[in-house]
């Protein structure tokens, strides 16, 4: 499992928004099993294949309404 920090994730965070979240991050290519932990401001994820580069998954985070920080 792979793990980031969201700096604007918390739990105060919505369950629409986290729920926008993950169906962001389901819909690149080889993740799976997406997992939100608020409290600690991290997301976690599993990989099938190559791991997505970190600027598709800013991306991808910045669409949703979320700022990517570090690989944890």
């Amino acid at each position: 499992m792979l793990r980031y920090v969201v700096s604007n994730l918390g739990p105060e965070t919505s369950q629409a928004n986290q729920d926008k979240l993950i169906s962001a991050l389901q819909s690149i290519k080889g993740i799976k099993d997406v997992a939100l932990v608020p409290a600690r401001k991290e997301i976690t994820f599993g990989i099938s294949g190559p791991e997505p580069k970190v600027k598709v998954l800013k991306e991808v985070c910045q669409q949703a309404g979320f700022t990517l920080g570090n690989r944890l």
